[in-house]
């Protein structure tokens, strides 16, 4: 019914919006707009991080617009000369059809009608190829794959993080045919470099976390269980306390950290009420924090699920554990483009399980395992994917039809 609502609602859209096409496009306007829904903060992501690129590397060469649900909540970055849209407003959807680039992670493009002269970029939102997406189930219906379809045929660029995802994703489940930049994700530019420090401390000092203590981020992905998911963090913060396995209090350059564990809870935007997932015991909430690669940075353990936060997080070796226990019901009812059991990192499917996989981690043998893993996924993860990036929004600005003379790596 959702689906159907959506296709009525975009038709409508064309309609109503037709006449918005007598205004032309303005050359040196760039508009983002991230996911919306759930619990989140928008000025995230890839979109970020290429849009700070652009104000530090470019400064005054371009308009800069955001489509967002709380305008008010960005006064700081209004500072740096963005203006924020609120959704779905007149307003709003007139600077969607006069920019003349638009970057998504995946908001619009499945059913806004961009114009030919616009140049659509979507960055996605997630690293790698692992969870199946929905629309690339074997039960999606009519509606949902011609969604897909018209997105795919609305995007101009796609940006990649490995070859799996070139495949499995863009090629595959999107079928699109367009343009794909294989240079990463932006917002892994840091991840990548090493450049981690920044992110920590700005963690710490939001959280209060005196400096020299140590943090086990838990952040699974959003799924309804049958049974309810529970994640013992007393029991986990005490284990990593008493933990004499030198492997976990690495830090930073291999030295050891003996500072007291904090443990930190990022549930997936679209969890509310925490339904379907629960942590008990000491923890401190990290939903709201609003840089999900900052907590990454600071996180010197992670523990999630089928998330593609892995992908991200692999590139800083660090400990990460997959807590799984509804692995064959999540395995029945999304499945994956690659066998969880191939992923480099230990899976869990109970407090006895994870316990011991802590207790028996081996930091080299485990970067060993992510290198191989980097290797199978073809990673495209070069470091300079923000540039890269940026360097293509200019050329497109700076051209009259981007479409006829902008380079093409893989068509």
């Amino acid at each position: 019914m959702i689906n159907i609502l959506k296709a009525v609602y975009s038709v409508m859209l064309r309609i109503l919006l037709f006449p918005m096409r007598i205004f032309p496009v303005h050359p040196r306007r760039i508009i983002f707009t991230a996911l919306t829904g759930g619990n989140t903060y928008e000025y995230s992501c890839n979109l970020k991080y290429i849009c700070e690129y652009l104000l530090d590397n470019l400064p005054g060469e371009f308009e800069i617009l955001w489509v967002v649900a709380q305008p008010r909540k960005y006064e700081k970055e209004k500072k740096r000369g963005i203006r924020f849209l609120q959704h779905y407003r007149l307003r709003s959807f007139y600077y969607l059809l006069t920019a003349k680039v638009v970057v998504t992670s995946g908001a619009y493009a499945p059913w806004f009608p961009f114009r030919k002269n616009q140049y659509v970029i979507n960055t996605w939102h997630g690293g790698g190829a692992y969870k199946r997406l929905r629309d690339d189930l074997p039960g999606a219906g009519w509606l949902e794959r011609r969604r897909t379809k018209f997105c795919a045929e609305n995007i101009d660029l796609f940006l990649s993080s490995c070859r799996m995802a070139t495949e499995k994703l863009f090629r595959g489940a999107f079928h699109y045919c367009g343009e794909i930049m294989e240079a990463g994700m932006p917002r892994n530019d840091c991840l990548v470099n090493g450049q981690t420090e920044a992110g920590r401390k700005k963690v710490q000092s939001y959280f209060k976390i005196p400096e020299g203590d140590r943090i086990v981020l838990y952040a699974p992905t959003y799924r309804s269980p049958q049974k309810t998911v529970t994640l013992d963090g007393g029991r986990l913060l005490k284990l990593l306390e008493e933990s004499e396995n030198s492997s976990i209090s690495c830090g930073k350059g291999g030295e050891e950290r003996r500072g007291r564990w904090h443990l930190l809870f990022r549930a997936h935007r679209y969890q509310e009420g925490m339904e379907g997932i629960r942590v008990e015991g000491d923890y401190q909430d990290a939903g709201d924090y609003p840089d999900m690669q900052e907590l990454l940075c600071a996180a010197d353990m992670l523990i999630t699920d089928y998330s593609s936060v892995v992908w991200d997080y692999s590139f800083l070796f660090r400990p990460c554990f997959l807590y799984v226990p509804d692995l064959q019901e999540y395995t029945e009812k999304t499945g994956f483009y690659v066998d969880i059991h191939d992923w480099p990192f230990p899976t869990a499917g109970s407090w006895e399980e994870l316990k011991k996989e802590i207790e028996e981690y081996d930091a080299k043998k485990a970067k060993e395992q992510i290198r191989e893993h980097h290797r199978r996924m073809g990673s495209l993860e070069s470091g300079h994917a923000c540039e890269r990036a940026a360097e293509r929004i200019a050329a497109v600005c700076a051209q009259k039809d981007c479409h006829k003379t902008c380079p093409v790596s893989d068509r």
